[in-house]
């Protein structure tokens, strides 16, 4: 049972104040302290089907990581929200089960697992109502909310009422609050990002072109990344400013009180990691659907801009004998001075999406991905998700969510940025630890009995015990990473990252009513791998099997007929490809014996 004191404080306090100020009463059920290779057992074959039912729900060979599932659904009807708005009826999710508000950066890194437990209304509307409030010069707030400002003051103390109007029956007024946490320039990216998911799943040209207030969602997603560029732009390096803060935080170190999330010409100013990125993600993906749209010209000046970005980011940012990407860069040296040189400190947050957006090449991506591990174990943290190692000493955040080492944002663990760490690891080629990293984050799931808003250095949950960021995140590491399943609008690819290890899946998309299910088996007797998929998405797709370690593909069959295949090799993966239709099928790779690597 929630603590009903921590919902009625944390409805006044954003983002910044919840995590500390709320510590979950929740005890652990379970203490899932084996290895993974202790909890491997064979895959359940009653957990997935190979039909076309409304359901989402996988098996593997390991019992945490089957657990962790069951926490998705949880926590989005724990974090589920509803009310009017200027738009009509606004569905979405908020980032916590405490959190009143939707919160942009939030909401767009859910979809990734709500696109598989509801329909649309709740990929678009949170959107559509949030572009409603775009203000002229193209900025975008952090959250909105239904309710009073008065409610939100006491953690927010510059939020606004941005729409208050009757119902339709006239029985009711109806209000919205929102705010913006101007330390942050991630929450017009953080939009692009949400609209493209969005698109990518439905395909729908026409939702592209849609009038909010007259303005197509388009023309707002183009007006938001233009804002950054004039308003938050620095000209001598040829990136995006943002205040200084703990990589994606939003808290400055200067003030101990609400101050600190929003940015005043006191505040220190960097060009940081983690917002140049996703500025890099979004201009790449708005020049995507300009493309669909067949807007070429807008779609090439959006082009241009993402090349520029990453060629600075990797100018500025990356340190060759480090490594890694440095967190941030001073832009007002003076206002910093006397503060400890800060480039040693790793930033899971900004690296972590260096790697999975391609800003990092192959070899930047795995020495980064190598640091990673090697701090995890150099400062003794249960999982791979630290975000800041080392943290900022004591006392250098001067405000109480981050001022301790290991606190919150300040080197705490966070699974919202692990899950998509590890997806950029098995992106990247490097299944096998993300798939050992995956089950140390499931086993920390199961201990705490819920997808807690961030752990402690030993892995003790705080904050909200239902954090939807994190199950967006984790799910993506799940359902694309290690499954592989890659579903959009007209494209369906697998690429079954299970190496030895048995597993299922079933996916079901709301949304469209597309589903996808696979059976996986790994037979050492005969060195074959064996995997029964369908769909009904339509076209042509292309199935890559990953191949234990160190092993070749030799033969192909499928439906019981010999099939040429593609080898393709992706870090240190290795993986036997072909092109497929989406009917039931039978799947049969041999593999070679065990090759050395050169």
């Amino acid at each position: 049972m929630k603590n009903s004191l921590k919902a009625i404080v944390l409805f006044l306090i954003p983002l910044a104040w919840t995590s500390w100020a709320a510590h979950s009463s929740a005890t652990p059920t379970k203490t899932a302290s084996l290895s993974a290779r202790e909890q491997e057992q064979p895959a359940p074959q009653t957990q997935a089907d190979n039909t076309d039912s409304h359901r989402t729900r996988y098996s593997s060979g390991n019992e945490s990581l089957n657990r962790l599932q069951d926490f998705f659904p949880l926590t989005l009807r724990s974090t589920e929200k509803h009310f009017q708005g200027r738009q009509g009826l606004v569905k979405g999710f908020g980032a916590g089960s405490a959190y009143p508000q939707i919160w942009l950066r939030d909401s767009a890194t859910v979809i990734p697992v709500s696109r598989y437990y509801y329909g649309a209304e709740y990929l678009t509307t949170w959107l559509e109502e949030h572009l409603s409030y775009q203000r002229e010069d193209g900025s975008l707030n952090d959250w909105i909310a239904s309710g009073a400002r008065l409610n939100f003051l006491a953690g927010a103390p510059r939020a606004k009422e941005v729409y208050r109007a009757m119902n339709a029956a006239g029985s009711q007024t109806i209000i919205i609050t929102a705010d913006k946490n101007t330390t942050e320039a991630d929450q017009e990216t953080s939009a692009v990002d949400a609209a493209y998911q969005v698109f990518q799943i439905r395909g729908n040209l026409k939702w592209l072109r849609k009038n909010i207030n007259r303005d197509p969602i388009v023309n707002r997603l183009d007006r938001s990344l233009e804002y950054l560029l004039k308003a938050r732009f620095d000209s001598r390096h040829g990136l995006l400013s943002n205040a200084f803060t703990a990589d994606w935080g939003d808290v400055s170190p200067l003030y101990s009180d609400q101050r600190a999330i929003y940015l005043d010409d006191k505040t220190p100013l960097v060009a940081g990691l983690y917002t140049n990125v996703l500025f890099y993600r979004a201009a790449g993906q708005l020049q995507q659907i300009y493309r669909a749209l067949g807007q070429t010209s807008r779609a090439a000046y959006w082009q241009r801009k993402a090349a520029m970005v990453r060629e600075n980011i990797n100018k500025y940012l990356w340190q060759e004998d480090k490594g890694f990407y440095r967190v941030h860069l001073d832009l007002r040296p003076a206002r910093a001075r006397g503060w400890q040189d800060d480039s040693n400190i790793f930033a899971m947050g900004g690296n972590g999406l260096a790697v999975l957006y391609s800003v990092a090449d192959d070899a930047q991506s795995a020495r980064i991905l190598e640091v990673a591990e090697k701090r995890q174990r150099e400062f003794g943290l249960s999982t791979i998700a630290g975000v800041l190692l080392p943290p900022y000493p004591r006392g250098f955040f001067k405000h109480p969510a981050v001022n301790e080492e290991y606190n919150y944002q300040n080197g705490g663990q966070w699974d919202w940025f692990a899950g998509r760490f590890l997806l950029a690891e098995f992106e990247r080629g490097y299944s096998a630890r993300a798939y050992e990293q995956l089950v140390g984050i499931a086993n920390k799931t199961v201990t705490n009995n819920g997808l807690y808003e961030w752990h402690t250095k030993d892995g003790k949950g705080m904050g909200s015990s239902d954090y939807a960021g994190s199950a967006g995140s984790l799910a993506g590491a799940v359902f694309q990473g290690l499954y592989g399943v890659y579903l959009n609008d007209k494209t369906l690819n697998l690429r079954v990252r299970l190496r030895d290890q048995p597993g299922q899946v079933h996916l079901y998309e709301p949304a469209t009513d597309k589903y996808v299910s696979y059976q996986y088996h790994y037979l050492e007797e005969s060195q074959t791998l064996k995997l029964n998929y369908q769909s009904n998405s339509r076209g042509v797709g292309k199935v890559c099997v990953l191949l234990p370690e160190n092993r070749q593909p030799k033969e192909l069959m499928v439906d019981g007929k010999k099939k040429v295949f593609i080898r393709e090799t992706t870090g240190a993966d290795t993986y036997g490809c072909f092109s497929t239709d989406w009917k039931a099928h039978r799947l049969e790779l041999k593999i070679a014996d065990s090759v050395k690597r050169k």
